[in-house]
């Protein structure tokens, strides 16, 4: 028996070219891993020097109890280290999630399997961001490529949900606005968690909400459809959530009630119903106005590939609106600033780098709220009625008119040049027909 004859122009699988491995692959899951550390250990390394350089009188910590604080940094570490694991495996799950929610398979049964070959992945190759650097990028089994996007959502979950961790539970919530820091609860040194319970519901409503802006953004990466029954079921609970429980809900809807209506109104109607709905319907009158506006600016082919450093948008009205039902319309219009801002960033960045990726604007909604959840106070407090805050005024809509009109000329301006080619560093990410099941 002889073996097969290739077709002409392909290239036979040989086992010498499958033992490499690859390497560009790998140094993009190392140097996102890293950022993932970095970002994580840079909010309490910035609240620590804030409270050093406030406090110049006082010492940090008295010499004969540093060897007393050792236990206590310990602590403080290893639990800072397990919820990055946690939230490394918590990214493993949306990425099987990404994969069969727009096929509307189960996203609970069935274990992980290689999508080439079927053969199921083990358990230790199974291993956020480590089992995917020890196979050295390739599945153990047919030793095919396996895309580097996985690590880097896994990486990237971890170093998000460990920097809310520290910016807004550790803290005692000194991210939010109108709401007093807890700074009782706080924690011994902002190093081990000693939380009220609704702290501990906030840190956990605002991580799943960027959990599940992430997910529909790499959905609309990969092009595909999210399915409408999936969108009705999150926003739902989002609404409900804050019914049951108004804290979750820090900044009021923007005006105060008279002594009577405040006594007769229940807080569950007015913190809960009240903040979710308009900031629901402002974030939906929002994402329609981006959506006809990228729409017109970022018209692309039968594949959604625009040529331009940003991708038609199909779920950013979605993922305004539950920002808005999250955040309140003041946090959505704040958000929405700073969507504006990184376009903005992306498109100058584009402009001179040639092979930079398109990014999906649905991705980039989520570094907005994530950049907006960690600096909400200081934002609100800092620009005035310039930020939608605890009172706003028509002042506060200046930057979101001002950032459209400046992303919609930027677009109008490269457009002519944007027949550029595609980047080999997105090729890395981009996995389509390389899912896991």
């Amino acid at each position: 028996m002889t073996a097969a004859e290739p077709e002409p122009g392909v290239i036979p699988e040989t086992p010498e070219r499958h033992s490499q491995p690859a390497l560009p692959s790998r140094s993009t899951v190392w140097a996102v891993f890293l950022a993932a550390v970095a970002m994580a250990v840079l909010c309490p390394a910035i609240d620590t020097l804030v409270w050093v350089m406030s406090q110049p009188s006082r010492g940090f910590v008295r010499h004969e109890s540093v060897l007393e604080m050792l236990p206590m940094v310990g602590a403080g570490s290893l639990i800072a280290i397990w919820l990055f694991v946690f939230w490394s495996l918590i990214g493993s799950f949306l990425n099987v999630v990404v994969h069969r929610l727009p096929l509307g398979e189960s996203v609970v049964h069935g274990g992980s399997h290689c999508p080439r070959c079927s053969s199921p992945i083990k358990w230790h190759d199974n291993l956020p961001v480590v089992g995917w650097l020890r196979l050295k990028g390739r599945c153990r089994s047919c030793d095919l490529p396996i895309a580097a996007r996985y690590p880097v959502v896994e990486a990237i979950c971890a170093g998000v949900g460990t920097a809310v961790y520290f910016r807004e539970l550790l803290s005692g919530g000194a991210n939010l606005p109108q709401r007093t820091p807890d700074f009782l609860h706080s924690g011994v040194l902002r190093l081990v968690p000693n939380a009220s319970p609704d702290l501990i519901g906030l840190y956990l409503y605002h991580c799943c909400t960027l959990c599940v802006l992430l997910v529909w953004g790499l959905i609309a990466w990969d092009g595909r459809q999210l399915p409408g029954r999936s969108a009705v079921r999150v926003l739902l609970v989002a609404v409900g959530l804050p019914l049951l429980f108004p804290s979750l809900h820090p900044l009021a809807l923007g005006w105060q009630p008279g002594r009577g209506e405040h006594l007769a109104t229940p807080a569950w109607l007015l913190n809960g119903l009240g903040v979710s709905l308009a900031g629901g319907l402002a974030g939906l009158l929002c994402g329609l106005v981006l959506n006809r506006l990228f729409g017109r600016l970022l018209r692309g082919d039968a594949a959604g590939r625009s040529g331009l450093p940003l991708r038609p948008p199909q779920t950013l009205g979605l993922g305004l609106m539950l920002v808005g039902i999250v955040f309140g319309w003041q946090g959505m219009l704040g958000t929405t600033v700073l969507l504006l801002v990184a376009c903005l960033i992306q498109m100058l960045v584009w402009s001179a780098v040639i092979d930079w990726p398109e990014m999906p604007t649905e991705l980039v909604l989520v570094a907005a709220t994530f950049v907006h959840l960690c600096l909400w106070r200081q934002l609100t407090t800092s620009l005035g009625p310039w930020w939608p805050g605890v009172s706003p005024t028509l002042a506060c809509l200046a930057p979101a008119v001002a950032m459209v009109l400046a992303v919609s000329l930027a677009l109008v301006a490269i457009t002519p040049a944007s027949h550029r080619p595609t980047s080999p560093g997105a090729a890395d990410l981009d996995h389509r027909g390389d899912q896991p099941a």
